[in-house]
């Protein structure tokens, strides 16, 4: 290190302790450990760890719980909708307009009702000949 890199170091680490001697109490002997502006300084490490550790552990159940709060009313709520369009595409099937069931199950996402449709509709297309026989 240089000079100049050195002095300015050694002024960086003697700023604080040359103000703090300056504007601290006057205490006419040693600082005592009862001294509680003395305790403040110093961190127990002891329990540190483990407070941690036990803060983490907790943070992360309660955001487990909210999840599978949040998840749960999801479920019951898309239960319900995939029930109602369900019966909405069942009943346009049961109609004969195949085509239009498929597009509304894709149009809403629901993959498995699409299959559904598409199922019902071959069956349905296969057993219409035999019938009219």
């Amino acid at each position: 290190m240089t000079a100049p890199k050195t002095a300015f170091v050694l002024v960086a680490l003697l700023a604080p302790a040359i103000a703090f001697a300056q504007t601290g109490p006057a205490q006419t002997g040693p600082a005592t450990s009862a001294d509680p502006d003395f305790e403040t300084l110093w961190t127990g490490w002891n329990g540190a760890n483990s407070a941690s550790m036990r803060t983490e552990s907790e943070a992360l159940q309660r955001l487990r719980r909210e999840l599978a709060t949040a998840e749960a009313g999801r479920l019951r709520q898309l239960r319900g909708e995939g029930q109602a369009l369900g019966t909405r595409v069942g009943e346009i099937v049961s109609e004969g307009d195949c085509e239009d069931g498929e597009r509304i199950a894709r149009a809403a996402g629901d993959f498995a009702l699409v299959e559904a449709v598409r199922n019902y509709c071959r069956e349905a297309a296969i057993s219409e000949p035999a019938a009219g026989r």
